[in-house]
């Protein structure tokens, strides 16, 4: 007993049963070595499924200069922002920065290839090569399937993996959903490649999503404006390409931008200078069409000029007028055959009027001579006379139509001083609008020429304006990837399965509300420990095993068992043991059965009893000739006992089974039957061995516990719940018992227990079974 209890105590640390904690170890071990392969096997496949991710990088130094003060002209552009290096971040991680790079980059079409386990982009090394004049929307990040033919006579093609598949040839036009597009061969074609392969038209959408996602632009060094530029990508090469990309357009584009508000200022200028000529085009319009109407450009001398000029008129006016009444007063004399001509009168008539005028005056004269020296009726003094009317009618048609013509200028000159009165009247207003277009048309000019010389300030702080921007490090070409992370994988794998299990166990130690040792039933009831029987290591199908494998470690613990009993049992020669449990199935009728084979076989009389009255023992090691005599039937006082014993295998070993099912069974054991059936059994047996009904499930077992002189209590480990301990507890309180002890049945062992090496058990074979045994 002392060896036993030295062999199975193990120390406690801090609160955890090491014992227990090594039976949820073993009871769960293919769980627990599940768990660590299928996590480690989980990290494993995660590096092996994972694509390699590359990392480029460049780094810059930004420093703006203005140099545009160097001319001598003060600069007109807009203060940089104080933080420089957040806005330069920003700027290149901007859709439009983005745009451009998308644009000078060839990236549109994805060429890839379908291995066993991964997909590789094929950037550069495709072996194919896809042109077309416009790519619909339609077909848009749409993986479209390429299947080269064997002999390199052509392919099959389609569109998504459920497309419909057509026929192609190299360099053939190809009309697929309404995308034409041409397949050509690159210098990488293999015609004996096995892969698959298949291409994407990238949208401008997803471009820029690709790009904005894998782009990385953070700052250095602060105080030095130094920035880190980053790519990732599954392909080294296109990562690379990018960021050397980014550099080359970065500087260019940055220098545009920081231009951005003199080129605005610029062009607004350019669209203003615009407007003001033509307005100005339209002063000198108005100016030229002005001079051209008025045949000048200077109102106040067409003012003095129109004055001067109606005064000439009026001048003309009275000059003629007065020829006219010297005119008229000659017409009145010639008419009464007065020629005379006044001075005045011959100073503004025409000379050939002052020769005929000279010439009727003398034929006047001559006429009156005549007229003295002639009759009216001679012919000279006729003659005379026609020559003089003749000549007077001359005149007077002469006199008559010049004063016609007078008369016709007279009413010019009238005409003509309405004229400029009307011009003279207008030219206040025309005076006042050519000032006020005169007024507007210099401040255009001096507008005009204000705007030109902005603007050629804006140009030469334009040119000033220069982005020194350096790459202190260009892109680097990734050789080794940045993701997966093999050994760190394979590391968190191999400290996540540790820690799972270590949970797992834990919970399991947790919600491990069974009994598994001897060291748990003694701290939890003062219920002497008779002794432990340890697990079956073979089928426990036989129930008899003290008989059958008698050198077993089952058998020499139950022999312990028979020698403890001693010490219980002191005082007399005759002994009553009952066997009993809380519920079924945790071995107390195993028990039972081979202590009474190891109490016979030491040479003493044994009985054992089935008292289960309400379940009948199925595998027993003998056969039961009548099944309907039994104890049921001696308490009924139907039969004797010694009509119902049955004898064993064993010499000195009877059995009296339980008979038939009685509907009161624990009413049989109260009356003075059981107590007189004791009394006669003592008298023919050294022991009687009664098995009795579990006495979590009914009282009869209590009844037979008080009427034995020892009731060994059996629990199963890894069976009987810890609960069942304080069931017994209450059990022996409420009766009364001090005759109990317990049994720890089908405890796990590790063969050190009973560590003599001699026994004849058959030991599993092999790593796991060893590992897994109980």
């Amino acid at each position: 007993m002392n060896r036993q209890d030295q062999t199975e105590r193990i120390t406690d640390i801090e609160g955890i049963d090491l014992n227990k904690l090594k039976i949820v170890i073993r009871k769960n071990l293919i769980w627990i070595i599940s768990i660590f392969l299928i996590i480690n096997l989980t990290a494993y496949l995660t590096i092996r499924w994972t694509k390699d991710l590359y990392e480029s990088e460049s780094e810059m130094k930004l420093d703006i200069k203005q140099d545009a003060t160097e001319l001598g002209i003060k600069t007109l552009v807009e203060d940089q922002n104080l933080n420089i290096i957040s806005g330069e971040i920003e700027q290149i991680k901007s859709k439009v920065f983005l745009n451009r790079v998308i644009d000078s980059l060839d990236i549109n079409i994805g060429y890839y290839s379908i291995g066993k386990v991964l997909v590789d982009e094929k950037y550069r090394y495709s072996p194919i090569k896809v042109t077309a004049d416009n790519f619909p929307s339609n077909i848009y990040d749409i993986p479209i399937y390429i299947d080269f033919e064997p002999g390199d006579l052509g392919f099959e093609i389609k569109l998504g993996e459920n497309g419909k598949p057509i026929n192609g040839t190299f360099g053939s036009p190809i009309n697929l959903n309404g995308f034409i597009f041409t397949v050509s061969k690159a210098k990488s074609f293999d015609p004996s490649a096995t892969d698959d392969y298949y291409f994407i038209i990238h949208s401008r959408e997803s471009l820029l999503e690709y790009l904005s996602d894998n782009l990385t632009v953070e700052p250095l060094n602060f105080n030095a404006n130094t920035i880190k530029i980053t790519f990732k990508d599954f392909n080294a090469l296109k990562a690379h390409t990018i960021v050397s990309k980014i550099d080359s357009l970065y500087i260019n584009y940055s220098n545009e931008q920081k231009n951005l508000t003199n080129k605005q200022k610029i062009e607004w200028l350019n669209k203003e200078l615009l407007q003001v000529e033509s307005k100005m085009e339209d002063f000198e319009s108005y100016f030229e069409n002005f001079t051209l109407q008025n045949m000048s450009n200077n109102v106040d001398e067409d003012l003095k000029r129109t004055i001067f000029q109606i005064n000439q008129v009026d001048s003309q006016r009275f000059e003629l007028n007065k020829k006219l009444t010297e005119l008229n007063l000659l017409i009145d004399n010639l008419s009464v055959n007065n020629p005379e001509v006044s001075i005045n009168q011959k100073q503004f008539l025409p000379s050939y009027l002052n020769e005929d005028l000279e010439a009727l005056k003398k034929l006047l004269l001559e006429r009156n001579r005549l007229s003295l020296s002639y009759n009216e009726n001679t012919f000279a003094f006729k003659q005379k006379e026609n020559e003089l009317n003749a000549l007077k009618d001359q005149v007077f048609n002469q006199l008559t139509s010049l004063k016609k013509n007078w008369l016709e200028r007279m009413s010019e000159m009238k005409g003509k001083k309405v004229k400029l009165e009307e011009q003279f009247a207008s030219m206040p207003d025309k005076n006042t609008q050519f000032s006020k277009n005169q007024r507007f048309y210099k401040l255009y000019e001096e507008f005009y020429l204000s705007m030109m010389q902005s603007k050629a300030q804006f140009e030469i702080a334009q040119a000033g304006n220069t982005p020194d921007f350096k790459v202190l490090s260009p892109a680097t070409l990734p050789t080794t990837p940045i993701a997966p992370q093999k050994l760190m994988i394979l590391g968190i794998g191999f400290v996540a399965s540790l820690v799972v299990n270590f949970f797992f166990i834990g919970i399991l130690y947790l919600l491990n509300n069974k009994i598994i040792s001897v060291q748990e039933v003694e701290r939890n009831i003062s219920v002497p420990v008779l002794g432990s029987i340890p697990v079956l290591r073979q089928s426990n199908s036989e129930p008899l095993i003290v008989l059958k494998n008698p050198k077993s470690m089952a058998s020499e613990a139950i022999r312990t068992l028979r020698t403890s009993l001693d010490f219980f049992t002191s005082g007399g020669d005759k002994k009553a043991i009952s066997v009993t449990s809380t519920i079924s199935g945790e071995g107390k009728s195993f028990l039972a059965m081979n202590l009474s084979g190891v109490l016979a076989m030491s040479n003493k009389k044994v009985v054992l009893l089935d008292l289960d009255m309400r379940k009948a023992k199925e595998n027993l090691p003998f056969a039961i000739d009548d099944p309907s005599k039994g104890v049921s039937t001696i308490l009924i006082n139907k039969h004797d006992w010694s009509e119902c014993v049955i004898k064993t295998s064993v010499d000195s070993f009877d059995y009296i089974p339980a008979g038939p099912h009685p509907p009161n069974p624990s009413e049989l054991l109260l009356n003075g039957t059981f107590s007189k059936l004791l009394d006669d059994l003592k008298t023919r047996y050294d022991f009687i061995v009664m098995d009795t009904p579990p006495v979590g499930l009914v009282t009869d077992g209590v009844m037979v516990m008080k009427r034995s002189d020892i009731s060994i209590y059996v629990f199963r480990a890894n069976y009987s719940k810890r609960e069942f301990i304080n069931n017994l507890s209450r059990v022996i309180k409420i009766n009364k018992l001090d005759n109990v002890a317990v049994v720890v049945n089908a405890l796990p062992s590790d063969g050190k227990a009973y560590g003599y090496g001699y026994y004849e058990e058959k030991r599993e074979k092999g790593f796991f079974k060893k590992l897994l045994k109980i």
